[in-house]
């Protein structure tokens, strides 16, 4: 039994070109062998040798030897009889055992919204003298068309913050025009407000002629001083 042990594992390693070193043990059914590729990994090989068996005692033994890993043949050879073709049954399986790989669950990507694009801050002057009656706060049909362009023009953006500032020039009191300053503000608020204007909030200043832009010395200078300055800032498209 010993000679027969060692030639049969000699003609297994003959057969399974390049793998190296043979370690046997055998069963009432089976030779099971530890062989080594020709990459150095370890393997096995599983030899069914009953003449009712089949390659599902095969691969019992297979799966029994790799128990919770799986194994992944590496070649087999097929049961023929002489003169006739292969049965599609092998009875020589080698093979390695592999760990399983985790099956790693794909987390669905949220996509974030785009960002409100931001739309440049805008700012409009009115000229008091063609925009407001003279001395008073009554809005001129230049002027309010003039507004209405302003509101068309931000049909499609959200704002955060109206600033309306009015300024006067130097003529008269500053309590006078100060108070002027102020009205005219106030009526280009309203005006504003009620035709649409998407505004988050609304500051309101008179300023009199503390801030001039030109000579108040000049005619041309106060006239560029009578002013109402329109504001924008935090402007997001809708």
């Amino acid at each position: 039994m010993k000679l027969r042990h060692l030639s049969a594992c000699a003609l297994v390693t003959s057969i399974a070109a390049g793998f190296t070193g043979c370690t046997t043990a055998s069963g009432p059914l089976h030779n099971l062998d530890v062989v080594t590729l020709a990459n150095g990994t370890q393997a096995w090989r599983v030899q069914c040798l009953g003449l009712l068996e089949s390659s599902k005692a095969c691969m019992a033994k297979v799966n029994a030897i790799c128990g919770d890993k799986q194994p992944l043949r590496v070649s087999s050879t097929d049961r023929a009889m002489s003169g006739f073709k292969p049965e599609n049954d092998p009875r020589e399986i080698t093979f390695i055992c592999q760990t399983p790989q985790p099956v790693v669950q794909q987390q669905p990507v949220v996509q974030a919204p785009p960002p409100m694009p931001k739309v440049e801050p805008r700012t409009i002057t009115l000229n008091a003298d063609a925009n407001f009656t003279s001395g008073k706060a009554d809005l001129l049909p230049a002027g309010k068309q003039q507004l209405d362009g302003f509101v068309h023009d931000s049909a499609g953006v959200n704002i955060g913050t109206v600033v309306i500032n009015g300024h006067t020039d130097s003529v008269g009191s500053k309590a006078y025009n100060d108070r002027l300053s102020l009205r005219r503000a106030q009526t280009v608020r309203n005006y504003l407000e009620s035709h649409g204007l998407h505004a988050g909030q609304y500051e309101v200043h008179g300023y009199g002629f503390s801030k001039p832009i030109a000579s108040n010395a000049t005619t041309e200078g106060r006239a560029q001083n009578r002013r109402v300055e329109i504001q924008t800032s935090g402007i997001t498209a809708r």
